[in-house]
């Protein structure tokens, strides 16, 4: 069982709530410190936790580690003082800054999910199979700054820090039509700003390209593109040359189930290989929501045998190469 404390109340501490909620005999959230007294009644009465108005009143109770999930301006030092009292702590992105001194950094890591995801998770079995050869160029347009900066250090399997060598932005005027809570009643053009930036990891030429509206709008949509020396993979598809010089195009599926047990993620494929299997199946959840409860299962991991999730200087360092 992962037990934790959750603080803070807004929409993404209730991924944390409602993780728990669908997979209760895996996660326990012992009590939520909600500042915000309508936030603090809805979470009470939908997810029947235990809410306090105090951090005083939520340590108290027997937990494994702290969700830290307040605004991104307060969040690094907030984790970082928590850890300073003897805490562990699974702290929310961003870390936008490294405190000075001496402090417990080794008592926090960091939810940075992306990578965990089970899409990105299949993408990299292929590229590690060899079969597209070494990456010359990836255009990520899937998350955005810090997220994107994990997410090319990932696929690359380069950690080194990226010389940037181009930067432009640009105003893409688009219907904007869902937001967080669903599609939206009013629905408007607004002016949206396009970033792009071009990265050098090695000898390889890394293109970020986005718009936050990609999140939610059906009509700016991901896309990942990763080219290598024999191939290239374009969101889901593959297409390269074999060891017989052949070219053959293949798919990654995503494989849901729809039966009578219920609908859910179930695995990824790529022409005979099982790629991903989703955990948590019974439980339902999405593939955001997977990648979140798989950070409760690192956290928990970490504390018991060390081995690191997400380390603190590491998600400063996709902060600081991306801004």
């Amino acid at each position: 069982m992962i037990d934790y404390i959750v603080v803070g109340s807004g929409w993404r501490a209730e991924f944390y709530i409602r993780i728990a909620a669908l997979a209760p005999d895996k996660f326990k959230v012992k009590a939520v410190y909600a500042r915000n007294k309508e936030r603090a009644s809805y979470i009470s009465e939908k997810y029947k936790v235990k809410v306090t108005g105090t951090l005083e009143e939520a340590l108290k109770e027997e937990f494994d580690f702290v969700v830290d999930c307040i605004n991104k301006a307060d969040v690094s030092d907030f984790a970082v003082s928590l850890a300073d009292k003897g805490y562990y702590v699974l702290s929310e992105t961003p870390v936008t800054k490294m405190p000075e001194g001496e402090h417990e950094f080794d008592k926090i890591q960091v939810a940075e999910q992306f990578h965990l995801k089970g899409t990105y998770k299949a993408i990299k079995k292929v590229i590690d199979m060899g079969i597209i050869g070494k990456i010359n160029n990836i255009e990520i347009s899937a998350a955005h700054d810090y997220h994107a900066m994990s997410l090319l250090r990932f696929l690359l399997d380069d950690y080194n820090k990226p010389e940037i060598f181009g930067e432009y932005s640009f105003n893409d005027e688009l219907l904007r039509t869902n937001g967080r809570y669903g599609e939206l009643e009013d629905k408007k053009l607004e002016e949206t700003k396009q970033i792009i930036k071009l990265f050098k990891f090695g000898k390889a030429a890394a293109i970020y390209n986005y718009n936050k509206e990609q999140y939610f709008s059906p009509i700016r949509k991901d896309r990942l593109l990763i080219r290598g020396q024999r191939g290239e993979i374009d969101n889901f598809r593959v297409g390269y040359y074999n060891k017989s010089d052949n070219y053959v195009e293949s798919n990654i599926k995503l494989h849901k189930s729809g039966l009578l047990n219920g609908f859910y993620n179930e695995k990824i494929t790529f022409e005979d290989k099982i790629l991903y299997e989703f955990p948590f199946a019974a439980a339902r959840l999405s593939e955001e929501e997977t990648a979140i409860a798989e950070c409760l299962e690192g956290m928990k991991k970490y504390i018991l045998t060390g081995e690191e999730l997400y380390s603190f200087e590491r998600a400063y360092q996709d902060y600081k190469f991306i801004t």
